[in-house]
Formats: structure tokens, C-alpha cells, sequence
């Protein structure tokens, strides 16, 4: 062939081509504009078949879903008319990727998406695929990514569904606007991994899933055989079973067969962890706690997840965490512990509500207040049997709580009246006070406070769930100074303790109270922390999520 007929034959193949491209290109464009009508029909009727959900979580997620595509003209954003985007495989892995945050990505269907981008990607010369399976695939991924958004935002329960009491606020975050910019600069996986929360304690809590998920794929750890307690200086099968118990968590290395020094400070350490008495002897309580599954305490943290995307983006760079099932408070300070103490929290039939608010003032020598079902159930009685009781326990009758109660007679008391709606109750400062000599004033709707208690001898409980529902902290003093520091005004608290008197000290900034509810974390070293569910909080939600049962737990702080 020579030179001019091979540039003929090049001129005829790039015309050619050329023809092509504009072929393709019409054939793209024409698809692309059908795909975006039926994208408007489907969103208008939602009617693609989406993974299960509750109604309510549904609506809501279809509200985004409206809003996205309504911001896009309803053009599709993870298809381009001819097939998938990449965009939709980067989806795909992030479903994959939320088992790291202890989510399921069967719940977003994952082998279901993936299967169905498979079948609608082709070949550089196949048709396109039809515009109403492109459209039923954009809203789908659509509909997963905003799914998946709110649960690393917010979790998948919502803490109201367990308990209407449980308040919390939610972080707040323009989804539409992340997908957006997601599609646009190609950041589906990261945009995704932003919305999970950013405190170190949660990415801890992460790493220990992530642990604790390997021991569970493995097989789990082996039971120690039943049997009396076992001690140092003790040596048999037994003894060998529990080294290599303590082996699996990391609390025992290369541990021997015998139970010596090693194996005993293995076993203190493992007690410690689990919040039981640090005595290096295995008892039945610790040996209860041993023999419980990986699966479970996998579990465990899974749940524990789940509370942390119920936190404010912010906790505060000063403020007070108190962890009930812990039963103990801390104060944070630039991120840091500044102040540790035991506490004393509600029983389970009066127990302590999980909620967030701010203390706003100390109050020394506090007047008690008597809640109206105590005072009814526990005053009444002993006032009806004996004539002393309140004049002895320093009590008032009052024609009505709070701001303008006048002082009543006792005899002119009903006190057969259960309710307590006509006369209340107020207890004198003094060491009998149940108050003690200092209150922390937290405005909520609860009544709950923290205060100081003339029951000491009850922080040395290893379970201090004693109380009606307030929280009575070991450091009461050391607490209110930390919290009154910085203020203008200079207060001896001790002095002012000694007078007796009344005394209610603004605080010179509202300092953040969060009361929570945590049976699993990880300390700064890598410790992972577990503790018993002394409400039962866990199993609702482990129900919730399995189910999507509604709790009928009720706070009832009096």
C-alpha cells in the first residue's frame, strides 16, 4: 500500500471515528435526560425498593433524598447515563468500610448494590443500559448514603426510642450539602468517614471493636471449667485454662502453669478492668466475668458505639462526665482528667437519667426539697406514727413547693393523700440533711443534682446504686472549688460550711454536666473498660437494634 493510500485509509478511520463519538455522545446525552425524568418519577412516588426501615426513619431519609435531587434538577449524581460512576463503586466501599464503626453493611443491602452496579456498568461499545434501571440505581445509592450518613451521625436508634426521658442533642449536619460536595470532588468514602465522631476515646472504643473482632472471628476464648475459687500458689488444669484466658485480652503473657505472682497480677489486672475488687483471687464474681463470650463483649462495645454518636459534636473544653454504670465522676479540663471521684447514683427502681445540662451555682448548706413520691412514700408514714418525726428530722410542711410555700401545721396535713399535691416538704440544712453541706445546682427537668451526703461509708460499695435518682459524690468540697475557681469573687467554702447558713454561690462560668451511661471504653494507655448494665440499658438496646422494639422503661427520678 503505499503513502497516499494509507493516508486515505487514516482519513477514513478518523472520520469515521469521529462520526462515532458524535453518535455516542448524542446516544449519552439523550439517555442521560431520560434517566433524570425517571429519576424525578421515582423520587416523586418513592417508589424503589429500598432496604427495610421504620417509617419514621424512612420519611426522613426520603426527605434528603427529595432535597438532593431537587437542588440537581433531579439529574443523576451516581450514574452518568451510559452506567455506573465510580462514585457508586467508592459507595459500595464505604458500606463495607462501617463495620470498622461496629454498623452492618448487610443493612444497607451492600451485596444487593454491588450486584446491581455490576449489572448495569458495560462495555466501552454496549448499549446503554435503560434509563429506568440507571434511575432506580442513583436513587438507591442516594438513598443508602444518606441512610448510612445519619447513622454514623446520630446512630442507628435514636435514644428516645428506648426511653422518651433520655435526652441528648444531636450534632447537626447539613447532609445534602456533604453528598453534594462528595459527588462533586469525588470524596464519597471520606465524606462518610467524617460524620463519625472525632473524640480519641471514640476512635479508642474503635480500635478495641476492631480487636475484639479478631478474637470472635478466631473462635472466641476457651471457658475455664467450673470449680471452687482459685489463688496464688495453686496448680492444675484449671489454673492452666485461666493463663490462657488471661492471654487472650492481654492481661497474662507466656504465663506459666502454676498460679503465681505473674498469673496473680494478670488476674488484678482483669478485676480492675471489669470494675471488681482488685484481690489477685478468682471468685465466683470474677470467674462470672471470665466466662463471658467474646461475642458478648464484642457486643458490648458495639453498643457503646452507638451511645457515642448520640453526643454533642462538643462536650465542652470544661466540664464534668459522670459514667453510671462507672459509678464515677470526672472533671475535664483541656481535654485531661483534672479531678476524679467515686459517686453514689440511683437505684434501678429510681434511677439516674441520662442527659446533658449545665451547673449554674454551688449551694452551701442546701435546704432539701423533698420530692413529693418520697415524701408520700417514706416521710408520710413516719410522720403518721409519730408526732416528733418532723420536728426531729428538722422538716417543714409547706403549703407549696419551692419559691412562696408558707409554713403549714402538720396536724392540718392529709396524709393519707398520696399524691402530695396539698402540702410539701422541706428539710433544714444541718448533718442530717441528705443534701449534706454542699449541692452543685443543675437546672433540669428531672430534679437531679450532685451533693454531698452524710452517708459516706456507702462510696466504699464496689456497686453504689443507692440513691433516688441524684448523684452523690466522695469529693464534694474539692468539687465546688474547682468549679468556683476563676470567679471574681472568693469564697472559703469550709467557712462558709461552718456558719450554717444558706449560702447560694453563682458559679463565674455554667460549667457542661453530661451524665451518661458507658459499659465499655478504652483508656488513654489501650485498657479496654467494661462494666455490668445496672439499668439494663444495654439489652434495650441490643433489642432496639435487633428488632427495632420499643422500650417501656420509664426515669422516674423522685
Amino acid at each position: 500500500m503505499g503513502r497516499r493510500q494509507v493516508v486515505v485509509v487514516v482519513a477514513v478511520v478518523a472520520a469515521a471515528l469521529a462520526v462515532w463519538g458524535v453518535v455516542e455522545l448524542t446516544k449519552a446525552r439523550r439517555p442521560l435526560t431520560q434517566v433524570a425524568k425517571e429519576v424525578r418519577t421515582l423520587v416523586r412516588r418513592k417508589s424503589v425498593d429500598l432496604p427495610g426501615t421504620s417509617r419514621a426513619e424512612a420519611t426522613a431519609t426520603w426527605k434528603l433524598v427529595r432535597a438532593f435531587y431537587k437542588k440537581r434538577s433531579d439529574r443523576p449524581a451516581w450514574t452518568d447515563g451510559r452506567g455506573p460512576r465510580p462514585a457508586a463503586d467508592r459507595l459500595v466501599e464505604a458500606v463495607d468500610r462501617s463495620r470498622a464503626d461496629g454498623l452492618s453493611p448487610e443493612q444497607y443491602e451492600q451485596a444487593r448494590l454491588a450486584t446491581e452496579i455490576r449489572a448495569l456498568s458495560r462495555g466501552p461499545l454496549g448499549d446503554p443500559p435503560a434509563a429506568t434501571a440507571l434511575a432506580e440505581l442513583d436513587v438507591r445509592c442516594t438513598y443508602d448514603y444518606f441512610r448510612l450518613a445519619n447513622h454514623l451521625l446520630n446512630g442507628r436508634v435514636s435514644p428516645r426510642t428506648l426511653d422518651p426521658d433520655w435526652r441528648t442533642t444531636p450534632r447537626q449536619v447539613d447532609l445534602v450539602a456533604v453528598l453534594r460536595r462528595a459527588i462533586a470532588k469525588r470524596r464519597v468514602i471520606d465524606s462518610l468517614a467524617d460524620l463519625s465522631p472525632r473524640d480519641p476515646r471514640y476512635a479508642r472504643l474503635r480500635e478495641a471493636f476492631a480487636r475484639y473482632s479478631e478474637i470472635v472471628a478466631k473462635g472466641g476464648w476457651p471457658a475455664i471449667p467450673p470449680g471452687p475459687p482459685l489463688r496464688r500458689g495453686q496448680a492444675g488444669p484449671r489454673v492452666e485454662a485461666l493463663a490462657r484466658r488471661l492471654e487472650f485480652e492481654g492481661d497474662a503473657h507466656a504465663a506459666g502453669r502454676a498460679f503465681d505472682a505473674r498469673l496473680e497480677q494478670a488476674v488484678r489486672r482483669y478485676q480492675i478492668r471489669h470494675g471488681l475488687p482488685a484481690t489477685g483471687a478468682v471468685d465466683a464474681a470474677t470467674l462470672a466475668a471470665l466466662d463471658v463470650p467474646a461475642g458478648e463483649r464484642l457486643r458490648t462495645i458495639q453498643l457503646n458505639l452507638e451511645r457515642w454518636r448520640w453526643l454533642p459534636a462538643d462536650l465542652g473544653s470544661r466540664y464534668v462526665l459522670v459514667n453510671i454504670p462507672d459509678y464515677r465522676l470526672d472533671v475535664f479540663d483541656g481535654g485531661r482528667a483534672v479531678l476524679s471521684m467515686a459517686v453514689v447514683v440511683g437505684k434501678r427502681m429510681s434511677p439516674t437519667p441520662m442527659f446533658s445540662d449545665r451547673a449554674v451555682a454551688v449551694e452551701v448548706n442546701p435546704y432539701w426539697n423533698i420530692p413529693a413520691g418520697i415524701a408520700a412514700a417514706e416521710i408520710g408514714p413516719h410522720a403518721q406514727e409519730d408526732e416528733e418525726y418532723l420536728a426531729r428530722s428538722h422538716i417543714r410542711v409547706l403549703t407549696r413547693a419551692g419559691e412562696g410555700g408558707e409554713e403549714k401545721d402538720e396536724r392540718d396535713v392529709d396524709w393519707s393523700d398520696s399524691s402530695g399535691a396539698s402540702y410539701a416538704l422541706r428539710q433544714d440544712p444541718g448533718p442530717d440533711n441528705p443534701l449534706g453541706r454542699i449541692k452543685i445546682a443543675l437546672p433540669n427537668e428531672y430534679d437531679v443534682y450532685l451533693h454531698d451526703t452524710p452517708a459516706g461509708h456507702l462510696f466504699g460499695s464496689q456497686e453504689r446504686d443507692f440513691s433516688h435518682g441524684c448523684i452523690r459524690v466522695e469529693k464534694p468540697v474539692e468539687l465546688a472549688e474547682l468549679l468556683l475557681r476563676g470567679g471574681k469573687r472568693k469564697v472559703d467554702l469550709r467557712q462558709a460550711i461552718a456558719s450554717g447558713k444558706n449560702q447560694w454561690i453563682p458559679l463565674p462560668e455554667k460549667i457542661p454536666v453530661h451524665i451518661l451511661y458507658w459499659t465499655a471504653w478504652v483508656d488513654e494507655d489501650g485498657t479496654v473498660q467494661f462494666r455490668n448494665d445496672v439499668y439494663g440499658h444495654d439489652a434495650r438496646l441490643d433489642r432496639a437494634l435487633r428488632t427495632g422494639a420499643m422500650s417501656t422503661f420509664r426515669i422516674n427520678a423522685t
